[in-house]
């Protein structure tokens, strides 16, 4: 299944592939102090599965607690977009809340503990 995101303002742009619908995806809820102020709902679809179009400039990295997973946010309207795990990792955090056309009340949450970490 392919779907497509974008930020507020649009600068920020990507799209992604899974291998089954949303609908039938967990999709994390993590109540760490980032996701918690964030509003995230998370899906992780691999790396390569993801393509990022904007400019360099157009996104601005944040780095917390270990520093291993960087969010991205758009410099212009400040949406949190996604996150990247560490390369070996090949996953990227996609907030659900910037993708086009999801129903987020058909979405199966799957609480996560990120206070614990």
């Amino acid at each position: 299944m392919a779907y497509k995101g974008s930020c507020h303002c649009g600068a920020v742009k990507f799209s992604f592939t899974l291998d089954k619908p949303l609908e039938e995806s967990e999709v994390v809820s993590c109540n760490c102090s980032m996701c918690a102020r964030n509003g995230y709902l998370l899906i992780y679809p691999k790396g390569s599965d993801v393509t990022f179009d904007h400019a360099e400039d157009a996104i601005t990295e944040y780095r917390f607690n270990t520093k291993q997973f960087p969010h991205y946010f758009c410099s212009t309207c400040g949406s949190s977009v996604y996150a990247k795990g560490p390369e070996a990792m090949n996953i990227v955090a996609v907030n659900l809340r910037v993708v086009e056309g999801v129903d987020l009340e058909s979405m199966k949450l799957k609480p996560m503990n990120g206070k614990e970490y």
